[in-house]
This record gives structure tokens, C-alpha cells and sequence, in this order.
């Protein structure tokens, strides 16, 4: 079906998409295992994916260019987000079945915590790309369609735009993580043993709280500073042409 709809752009996403798996395959899995923090290793590996799989996917252009300079930025300060959050809320990464089987079954001395943190950042950049691009691509499209617009212009209808974007991703991006957890949201529903506020505050669903939470910043980082590259690059590009057209 992208191949069908995107044509050569659909072709060149899915290469994309293939090195990414191949990065998490190769790169990413196999240093956690070896021991490497988890956190630095997610980082890197999500900074390599982004540098070669944008450019696949959306062509080797200033509009790309723009979007990966904003991701940088964004998935930097989610970074140190997220790594705030984790420590404020004392989540050692054992909120999962799968996370204890891994610590108690594999025999390897895994961090927890970081890897909790590195699944947070892997996740968060799927966000970026979506925010990102379709920020960058908006900013130029109005350029085009009025060169005489002025950063400041093109800043205030794009972050107009961006509001909207939020908005409906911010929902669908709770409900992605409520579908994932469903089963253990029926689980606590069915237990009428606990009170509200031990369940909040257990790993399970603390964990699920703080990736929702440092999700949603980072795609609420995502759209100004975007659109603040965007504008201010694209501004620039119009007054340039101007100058060239007078001389």
C-alpha cells in the first residue's frame, strides 16, 4: 500500500524502515546484552536511524535537514526529561513481566532503569519524525505559496497549524500506550483490593504514566522549535532570492 500511494518516496521509507530494525537488531540489542547503559546506547542507535532512515524517507533537502536539526534538539532536552522523571519518580524499570523475566532468567546483568529509559527514547522518535517533518513542511508550503511573508508571519501561521498538530497527537498518543496496557488496566479494574492510590503508585502503572508524560512533552518540544528552525531558515531563503532578483 505505501508503495502504492508514496511511489518512489513509499520505496525509499521502507529501506528506511529496514535499517532501522537493523540498527535495533544489530547494534542496539546486542550492546545492552554485552552490558552497555542502555540509555546511551538507545540514544546513539536512535541518532544513527534518524541520520540515514529521514533522508530515505523524506529525500536529502533543506526541508529534511531542518526536521533532523529540530529532532537533535528535542530528543536531547526528552532526554534529560525523561531521565528527571525517572529518577523523581523512583521507577527502577521493573513495571513489566517481561523486564523481571529478563533481570532474573538471562543470567546478565542488565540496568533496568536505563533500559527503561532507552525503550522511552526509541518511542519517542516516531513522534519527532511525524512532528518534525510535517512542521517543516508546513512553514514551507506557505513560504511558496507567499514569498513576502516575514519569519514572524510564517512563525505565527505555522505554530497555528502546530497547535492543532498537538492537540489531536497528544490524544493519539495516549490511547497507543492505553491500547498496549490494556490488559493490565482490566487487571487493576478487577482488583478491588487496593486502593487507588497504591495502584497509581506502583511500578506497572508508574511507568506506564511517565513514558505517556515524557512522550507528550517531547511532541509538545517538537512543534515550536521546528517551526522556529523552520521559519527562521526559510525567512532567510526569501530575503536571499529578493537580494539576487535586485541585482
Amino acid at each position: 500500500a505505501v508503495c502504492i500511494f508514496a511511489r518512489w518516496r513509499g520505496i525509499s521509507s521502507l529501506f528506511g524502515l529496514s535499517f532501522s530494525i537493523a540498527v535495533l537488531w544489530f547494534y542496539i540489542v546486542p550492546s545492552i546484552l554485552r552490558g552497555s547503559d542502555p540509555l546511551v546506547i538507545s540514544v546513539t542507535g536512535s541518532l544513527l536511524v534518524l541520520c540515514v532512515s529521514l533522508y530515505l524517507s523524506h529525500g536529502v533537502n533543506k526541508k529534511t535537514t531542518i526536521a533532523l536539526a529540530s529532532i537533535f534538539i528535542t530528543l536531547t532536552l526528552s532526554a534529560l526529561f525523561s531521565a528527571a522523571c525517572v529518577f523523581f519518580a523512583r521507577l527502577y524499570g521493573g513495571g513489566s513481566e517481561e523486564a523481571i523475566l529478563l533481570q532474573v532468567g538471562s543470567g546478565e546483568s542488565i540496568n533496568l532503569a536505563g533500559l527503561l529509559l532507552g525503550g522511552m527514547i526509541v518511542g519517542i522518535l516516531g513522534i519527532l519524525d511525524d512532528a518534525t517533518v510535517t512542521q517543516t513542511a508546513t512553514v514551507q508550503e506557505l513560504r511558496r505559496a507567499n514569498a513576502k511573508l516575514t519569519f514572524s508571519e510564517l512563525y505565527n501561521r505555522g505554530i497555528s497549524i502546530g497547535r492543532e498538530h498537538i492537540a489531536s497527537l497528544v490524544n493519539t498518543l495516549a490511547f497507543a500506550y492505553a491500547g498496549v496496557s490494556m490488559p493490565l488496566f482490566l487487571l487493576f479494574i478487577l482488583n478491588r483490593t487496593q486502593p487507588w492510590w497504591v495502584v497509581l503508585n506502583g511500578e506497572f502503572v508508574a511507568e506506564e504514566l511517565v513514558r505517556t508524560l515524557t512522550g507528550s512533552m517531547a511532541l509538545v518540544l517538537a512543534i515550536p522549535i521546528s517551526t522556529l528552525l523552520a521559519a527562521y531558515f526559510f525567512s532567510r531563503e526569501a530575503n536571499r532570492e529578493e537580494r539576487d532578483a535586485e541585482h
